[in-house]
C-alpha cells in the first residue's frame, strides 16, 4: 500500500504549487523618534486609523523615518507640504495636502492632485543634500488607477519674492514612461536643496502616498549652493 501513500502525497505537493501565492501586505514597523541631529514627526497610527476613510482597503502604515541609515527628510519635525491643489470633496477624509508627508502610506493618507500640471513639494526647513527619493501611488497596491507617469523632479534652495509664483528650481529628474504604482526609488546626483517639488505635466489625476526623500547619513551637513539658476518661467514653458 506504499504506492497509494506516495499517491497522495504527490496529489497534495501538486495542489499546493499550483495555488496562487498569497503575500501579506508589508507593515514598516515604526521607526526611531531622533537619529543623530534630526527629530521626526510624531506617528500616532491609532490616531491615523481611526482618521482613515479606507473603504475596504488597507488602513496606514509607517513609513520609515530611517532607510538604510539614513533619516527621511521629509518626516524632520520642521518638514512642511505644499500643493498646487488637492483633489475636491474628500479631504480631512483622504488626499489631503497634509497626507504627502504625515508618516503613514496608503490611499486613505494619500495626496490626489486637482487640476494638470501641478505640483506636490516638501519644505525640509534647512538646505540638504539629497541623492534619492520615493513615492507610490499606492504602497499596498488596493488601487491601480491614478498613476503619475509624466513628471519631473525638482529642488531649490532659496525662496523667490514673495510676488512670485515659485521659487528658484533646478531640474534634476525627469520621468516619461511607466507609471508609478507601488513604493519605487528614484536617483540621481548629490544636489543640494531645502524645497523638493514632484511636478506633474499629465492628467490622470496622479496620487501621490507618501513623499521620502534622502541624502546620506548626515545629509544636513552641507553649505547652500548658489548654483540654482533655473526658474519657474522657464519650467513651465516646457
Amino acid at each position: 500500500m506504499k504506492w497509494i501513500k506516495y499517491w497522495w502525497l504527490a496529489v497534495v505537493v501538486a495542489a499546493l504549487i499550483s495555488m496562487p501565492a498569497v503575500f501579506a501586505a508589508h507593515e514598516e514597523d515604526k521607526g526611531p523618534e531622533k537619529f543623530g541631529r534630526y527629530e521626526f514627526k510624531e506617528q500616532d497610527i491609532a490616531a491615523a486609523t481611526d482618521e482613515c476613510d479606507a473603504g475596504g482597503a488597507a488602513g496606514p502604515e509607517f513609513v520609515p523615518t530611517v532607510r538604510d541609515n539614513e533619516p527621511n527628510l521629509a518626516l524632520l519635525k520642521d518638514a512642511k507640504p505644499e500643493a498646487s491643489s488637492q483633489l475636491e470633496g474628500w479631504c480631512p477624509r483622504r488626499h489631503c495636502v497634509e497626507y504627502l508627508n504625515d508618516g503613514f502610506y496608503n490611499n486613505c493618507r494619500s495626496w490626489i492632485i486637482g487640476p494638470v500640471p501641478g505640483w506636490a513639494q516638501i519644505d525640509m526647513g534647512d538646505v540638504a543634500n539629497v541623492n534619492r527619493i520615493y513615492f507610490a501611488s499606492d504602497h499596498a497596491q488596493n488601487f491601480q488607477d491614478r498613476k503619475a507617469a509624466d513628471f519631473d523632479i525638482l529642488v531649490a534652495t532659496t525662496k523667490a519674492d514673495a510676488d512670485s509664483e515659485a521659487n528658484t528650481w533646478t531640474k534634476i529628474y525627469t520621468h516619461k514612461g511607466d507609471p508609478i504604482s507601488e513604493t519605487t526609488e528614484f536617483t540621481f546626483k548629490d544636489v543640494e536643496a531645502r524645497w523638493l517639488r514632484l511636478h506633474i505635466r499629465a492628467d490622470g489625476g496622479a496620487r501621490v502616498d507618501e513623499i521620502e526623500i534622502y541624502g546620506g547619513k548626515d545629509p544636513m551637513a552641507v553649505e547652500p549652493d548658489a548654483k540654482l539658476t533655473t526658474t519657474w518661467a522657464e519650467i513651465k514653458t516646457e
